[in-house]
């Protein structure tokens, strides 16, 4: 893990090409470190002057009276190397590289930014950027960076935010602290050469004044990271909120099999985020709506919600989006009906959602009265209120209600007032004080308490995998074979391979000839399936490879002999190993099953319904490698057509048993053989009735080149 506590709390700060213009990109660091009355020292580096701003400038490093712990680099793309080769000599521990002109500018600057992370490296100076706008430590009022943001006051808290844009990242941060949020770090990352934004989540995780870890991302290139960093975010109680935007090409290009064409970076980062217990927001207000709810750390034991409202227009639309975020309205017991009743108006609508009415507005009593009740129901995990405009005194005493009993039962309440802030000001200053959640709207607070179900039910989840143990599977016999080929592996060498890690397949024979054609479909039992191998030729339907069917030895012969001209028709120069006589399966459900080895996410697996399921509706679920088998039973159940292997309308059940057990094998294959295969499909594969199994019927895998 890298150590970012210099980075943060750094004893000096020299700023690398400082200008005496102090509105200048190269002069605005200095600036707001003198605003903000920074402690430290800040040491100009100019041979051009010698002041800036009243501080002596000095010509470079080596001439600084003492090694700074940070250097703010604001030079010219082309002056960098130079000024990184001055800094690894002086032992800078950090640099932060404002200069743009790498990455972001095409060909020529990729090229450059590699070179400067590996000088960097050997000069063992953590890098953050480039072409980023700095940091900012929130709490000591340090910030280290250019843009009018730096020179803003903000929110003291308990969210540490990195962003890979730098102006779009200000503007989350002035965004979120509007809407209440305090904050404790904030880095903008830029292009993200050597510090990346998952070394500073990883950092945040140790780092006590943070509560809840945030991140506008653009892409992670380490992105392999994610659950088991997300994984550890769990354990440690401190979540981790997300807004990914756009789509990265090394997950997204088409490619042969289905498994990747239905994959994609958006689906493996969607799957990365649900195996890690990662919240993944779609907008600042969004983003600022979990942090809220999840900063008090106090989670539901269920997905249970009573929501209160003196409107009943209120908790309709909250009804709404807590089922959207997989809340339920549970019925009340009948002694919180019966208490209700004896103190709400008789007109009051005594159900789930509650309707307290506007008289509460002359009564603060009947919401604490309601508040009780509710809590105490054992039906009722959370509780959410819309207490629309109450104000003024009432206010104040509906609030010190809402906190006495949050305290006291530990049930999490969130709140949607919409009061104006001056004649509620005492009310919103106790509840956010008490860690209560507080929305604008009814609709964002229950977005809020979805947000509380689905981190405690990461949470829950993640007890349930530590209990198991991913299947591992070694097979150093496959690995010799496969060494030094790349291309594609025929249908029946790849089922050689799937057999080796137990995955069920069809019966089948390799026939040179179409006598042996025969006598192999005789010995299978007719019918059989036939089907052209060869490597060049990995879709055999479209080369007229495969007859199914066939019932008797002469069709054989006959088949087999088609099958080859067919062949030779469509792929001329295609090599031919001859024709997999298969048995038939009948009595199954086709379903598809992968692997996409990911440049950045390393071995995913997929599964979905066959046919028109996966390619059509794209009802596919990923999970990144390895899976246990809790994991794999709840990849299948989270399909839409599930019902269909649970014995949709009367028939049978499938084994889904079985199929799990076949993901956690597919799971362990994709690791053992990471280093040599790129892609896998198993579509179909055949389910069988329960506890009849499962059969692959085709297979690609496609190796690494």
């Amino acid at each position: 893990m890298k150590n970012f506590d210099r980075l943060f709390s750094p004893r000096s700060i020299a700023v690398i090409g400082a200008s005496q213009d102090l509105t200048s990109i190269s002069g605005q660091p200095i600036a707001h470190l003198m605003a903000r009355q920074y402690s430290g020292a800040i040491y100009p580096v100019n041979p051009r002057y010698t002041d800036v701003a009243g501080l002596r400038c000095y010509p470079g490093i080596a001439a600084l009276p003492a090694t700074p712990d940070v250097a703010v680099v604001a030079v010219a793309a082309r002056r960098v190397p130079e000024t990184m080769r001055e800094l690894a000599e002086c032992h800078v521990p950090f640099a932060v590289v404002l200069s743009s002109g790498y990455a972001e500018s095409g060909e020529q600057g990729r090229d450059a930014q590699t070179a400067l992370a590996r000088q960097a490296a050997d000069g063992d100076v953590l890098l953050v950027g480039p072409n980023c706008q700095g940091y900012m430590n929130i709490a000591d009022a340090i910030p280290v960076g250019f843009g009018a943001p730096y020179g803003l006051s903000y929110r003291r808290g308990g969210v540490s935010l990195t962003s890979q844009s730098g102006a779009f990242g200000n503007s989350i941060l002035m965004l979120a602290n509007e809407e209440g949020l305090g904050f404790h770090r904030y880095v903008s990352t830029g292009n993200e050469a050597v510090v990346t934004s998952l070394d500073l989540f990883e950092y945040f995780l140790g780092d006590p004044g943070t509560k809840v870890i945030a991140g506008y991302v653009e892409g992670f290139k380490d992105a392999h990271r994610l659950v088991a960093l997300g994984r550890e975010a769990l354990r440690k109680a401190k979540p981790i909120v997300v807004w990914k935007v756009g789509t990265s090409d090394a997950g997204a290009k088409a490619a042969a099999s289905h498994t990747a064409n239905l994959g994609g970076a958006t689906a493996l980062y969607r799957a990365a985020f649900r195996q890690a217990g990662i919240i993944e927001a779609n907008d600042v207000g969004d983003m600022a709506d979990c942090a809220k709810a999840l900063l008090p750390g106090r989670l539901p034991k269920g997905n249970r919600i009573a929501i209160a409202t003196i409107s009943g227009g209120a908790g309709i639309a909250m009804a709404d989006k807590c089922a959207e975020s997989g809340l339920v309205l549970p019925e009340l017991q009948p002694s919180t009906i019966e208490g209700l009743r004896k103190v709400l108006p008789g007109y009051a609508s005594i159900a789930n959602p509650l309707d307290v009415t506007g008289s509460l507005l002359a009564d603060a009593n009947l919401m604490t009265a309601t508040l009780e009740a509710l809590a105490r129901d054992t039906n009722v995990d959370m509780i959410g209120l819309a207490l629309a405009a109450a104000s003024g005194k009432l206010a104040t005493q509906l609030a010190q209600e809402i906190v006495r009993i949050s305290d006291e039962t530990k049930v999490p309440i969130l709140v949607a007032w919409n009061a104006d802030a001056s004649s509620a000001a005492d009310a919103y200053r106790i509840l956010d004080e008490a860690g209560i959640p507080r929305y604008q709207s009814p609709v964002r607070c229950a977005r809020g308490a979805g947000v509380l179900w689905q981190r405690a039910r990461a949470t829950q989840r993640l007890a349930e995998i530590d209990r198991e143990k991913p299947l591992s599977i070694s097979r150093p016999a496959v690995k010799e074979r496969l060494q030094g080929r790349s291309g594609d592996l025929t249908e029946y060498e790849a089922k050689q391979v799937l057999a080796e890690y137990g995955i069920g397949v069809t019966t089948e024979a390799l026939a040179s000839r179409p006598e042996n054609a025969a006598s192999l479909a005789a010995v299978i039992g007719f019918p059989v399936v036939m089907k052209i191998m060869s490597p060049d030729i990995p879709h055999k339907t479209e080369a007229g490879g495969v007859r199914i069917g066939v019932a008797d030895d002469e069709q054989a012969k006959a088949v087999y002999d088609e099958l080859v001209a067919n062949a030779r028709r469509f792929a001329p120069e295609a090599r031919i190993d001859g024709v997999l006589i298969q048995e038939m399966v009948s009595g199954g459900t086709e379903v598809i099953l992968g692997v996409n080895n990911d440049p950045l996410f390393g071995p995913a697996v997929m599964a979905g319904l066959g046919g028109v399921y996966a390619e059509v509706l794209h009802d596919v679920s990923f999970r990144l490698a390895p899976i246990t088998l809790s994991e794999a039973h709840e990849m299948l159940r989270e399909l839409r057509t599930f019902a269909i292997l649970d014995g949709a309308r009367g028939k049978p059940k499938c084994d889904i048993d079985e199929l799990a057990v076949t993901l956690t094998r597919l799971s362990a294959l994709a690791i053992d053989l990471k280093d040599h295969v790129a892609e896998l499909d198993l579509n179909p594969l055949f389910v069988l009735p329960k506890g009849k199994g499962v059969r692959a019927g085709d297979a690609l895998i496609k190796l690494k080149r």
